[in-house]
């Protein structure tokens, strides 16, 4: 996680903002078994009244992380149909339309961190931010992309794998628990099309947190008490995300937060002043998001790293 951290900071000099937060199964506009699925730009919630959230948007700020992230924008595996640079329509097919050059690597996101598909999105029926409004090259129709060999400004790879066992690939949900179902490369049910995450040593998604940022520019951190419907802020910082606090405070580290399920305000500086985390459920795989300490003691193994 601490190798993690670091490329998340050469990308962050190389593009002047942290990769953006790509969608997951809560919210996500693709449907599970598309390339999309976990993989469409979701916005930093916004507090409509400073310091003062509904419970729906505590909720919504709670599941402002992504898993596909750190895949799609430190590694940039394979062709287009497996990287964050995004295959739509006919790219998917076996022959040169499905690749790209080099062949690992992730192309430029441009300004808005989403290849365009915020800020200048291609035709396509998903919203803004979709997988398939990504502005590729065009093909023959508005939604396909095969022309022979896509190349272009590359960055990375940031990280760099000793092999590929760290790698998962998602292929569906849990119904009773409500976590992705991840598979290995080598495994029956492995799909080189499904969205890919880094996994932790226990073999679960590392989740990635970043500060929220305003008028859907990465580039523009979002002050905490800003918020509200001026628009020049959000409100919130990764000190109000339960699961990411410590469970003990060393002296003069602790400050006040909001209220997590069981009223607890206790919150970390450091988690105040950090421009993201990253999140490890530790040995058990088992969190509770709803509060910081939980009696079942699921979260007190959980590993964080904070970075700027």
């Amino acid at each position: 996680m601490g190798a993690v951290s670091r490329a998340l900071v050469q990308f962050k000099t190389d593009m002047g903002y942290l990769p953006p937060v790509l969608g997951f199964q809560a919210n996500g506009p693709s449907p599970v078994g598309n390339v999309g699925y976990l993989r469409d730009l979701i916005l930093p919630p916004a507090i409509s009244v400073i310091d003062a959230p509904t419970p729906d948007e505590i909720i919504q700020i709670q599941n402002y992380y992504s898993m596909t992230t750190l895949i799609d924008y430190l590694i940039g595996p394979g062709g287009r149909d497996e990287d964050g640079y995004g295959g739509i329509g006919g790219v998917l097919a076996t022959g040169l339309g499905a690749k790209e050059l080099p062949p690992v690597g992730i192309r430029s996101p441009l300004k808005d961190g989403v290849w365009g598909a915020y800020a200048n999105p291609r035709d396509g029926s998903q919203p803004l931010g979709g997988f398939s409004r990504r502005n590729l090259p065009q093909g023959a129709t508005a939604n396909t992309s095969t022309l022979p060999n896509v190349s272009g400004r590359v960055l990375g790879p940031y990280l760099e794998l000793k092999d590929g066992s760290n790698i998962g690939a998602i292929i569906g949900t849990d119904a009773a628990t409500g976590q992705p179902i991840v598979a290995r490369a080598g495994d029956n049910n492995w799909s080189a099309t499904a969205p890919k995450v880094l996994l932790d040593y226990y073999g679960q998604p590392i989740r990635y947190y970043r500060r929220g940022y305003a008028n859907a520019n990465p580039t523009l951190i979002a002050a905490k008490n800003t918020g509200g419907s001026g628009g020049t802020g959000l409100g919130w910082d990764l000190s109000d995300i339960f699961v990411l606090r410590p469970k003990t405070f060393a002296p003069n580290t602790e400050i006040e937060g909001l209220a997590d399920g069981n009223g607890d305000i206790a919150t970390s500086r450091s988690l105040q002043m950090a421009d993201f985390a990253l999140f490890s459920a530790g040995p058990n795989q088992r969190a509770d998001y709803t509060v910081r300490r939980d009696v079942t003691l699921f979260n007190e193994d959980n590993i964080v790293e904070v970075g700027n």
